[in-house]
């Protein structure tokens, strides 16, 4: 308990202090991202028009926060990735398959929706995936080897000598593929060891790749999401934990991903000394939102409660109506608010877990700590 609280204290005192990093300091002079939602500043809008019908997030209030118009991002403002290039004195990170080709300070290859494993495996397992994106993490992969000649065109073998690469998260996307595919709880456990296995070894690659700084992101508590929790919701109370999470989607899945990730870690940097990994967590800071919100100044009555939503108490979450459709309403405060739209989190959540990621605790070391 003493340490939570420690951990709950530093977070707080973070915001408050600012970065206190000049990014003209920085080792690091560019970004190359993968992931899903949690990191896409614009892909999966790109490849969806005209694929997919109108996105949800393609529209009003997605982005109103930062930057007053939707951007692709599934949030109303910025993303982690967004405050840790600022952090850097680097530009946002643009998607790979956006109008902007000059990829000099990084690159976004996250799309939302992606999972971990690939498109071919999720399908052999009679799951239906919706939409059907094809952009998993070893798809990813390819885009970044296709565009690596241009990216080292001039420095040479050492050419991400100044390039924090950052790794997921992944694994969110496969878990609800399998829990919204009527899989148990049970039976998606037994898939967490390949999952992260999958992420471990698209690490690795990049390793070989040639990158020397990669921060690993584990998931966030996928039980404490207003979406899961509606689909998902019992009468019984023994299967909520103290937070109100569903207790075996934590147990089971979250915590249990997050522990072997840590190990397979901890085995990559064993491997290659010279490689910095960076363990980073969106699991423990959600908790300690969900802990203690007010040292957060989040609202303690809504932090189960999707900010933009139908449907009311006490998740705020319906699939029919979801945030972007016209009539759904958004929350009096977002910048109160810890979740956004079910599955999501707000501007005000990600720019506390960026400062937990760029300071510590809840990174290992903490990325300015690597960018002297």
């Amino acid at each position: 308990m003493r340490t939570l609280h420690t951990a709950i204290l530093v977070l707080f005192i973070l915001p408050c202090l600012g970065t206190g990093y000049s990014g003209s300091q920085s080792r690091f002079t560019s970004i190359v991202s993968f992931g899903d939602s949690y990191a896409d500043t614009g892909n999966l809008v790109r490849w969806a028009d005209p694929v997919l019908p109108p996105l949800p997030f393609s529209n009003l209030p997605y982005g109103q926060t930062f930057f007053g118009h939707p951007t692709g991002r599934i949030s109303d403002g910025r993303l982690v990735l967004d405050f840790i290039a600022d952090a850097l004195g680097l530009p946002f990170v643009p998607p790979y398959l956006g109008n902007e080709k000059n990829f000099t300070a990084g690159v976004n290859f996250a799309v939302a929706g992606a999972p971990a494993l690939n498109l071919t495996y999720l399908q052999g397992q009679n799951l239906t995936l919706s939409p059907p994106i094809r952009h998993s993490l070893d798809d990813q992969l390819v885009w970044f080897q296709e565009l690596k000649p241009s990216l080292c065109s001039r420095q040479g073998a050492n050419c991400f000598g100044s390039t924090l690469f950052v790794m997921g998260e992944f694994g969110g996307n496969d878990y609800l593929s399998f829990l919204l595919s009527n899989r148990t709880v049970e039976q998606t456990g037994a898939y967490v060891p390949i999952i992260v296995d999958s992420i471990s070894r698209g690490v690795e690659i990049l390793i070989q790749r040639g990158a020397k700084y990669i921060v690993v992101a584990d998931i966030f508590p996928v039980g404490c999401l207003p979406g899961v929790l509606t689909v998902l919701a019992s009468t019984d109370k023994a299967d909520y934990d103290r937070h109100g999470c569903i207790a075996g989607v934590e147990r089971l899945l979250s915590r249990y991903h997050n522990s072997l990730l840590r190990r397979r870690i901890k085995v990559l940097q064993s491997k290659y000394p010279h490689t910095t990994i960076i363990s980073a967590e969106y699991y423990r800071p959600f908790i300690a939102f969900l802990h203690e919100p007010a040292h957060f100044g989040l609202n303690r009555s809504t932090t189960l409660f999707s900010c933009c939503g139908a449907g009311g108490p006490p998740y705020n979450y319906n699939s029919s109506s979801a945030c972007g459709q016209p009539g759904v309403m958004v929350c009096a405060h977002p910048s109160e608010a810890l979740q956004w739209d079910g599955f999501h989190l707000t501007d005000a959540a990600q720019k506390l877990i960026a400062d937990g990621w760029l300071h510590g605790p809840y990174a290992d070391p903490p990325i300015l700590h690597v960018a002297h």
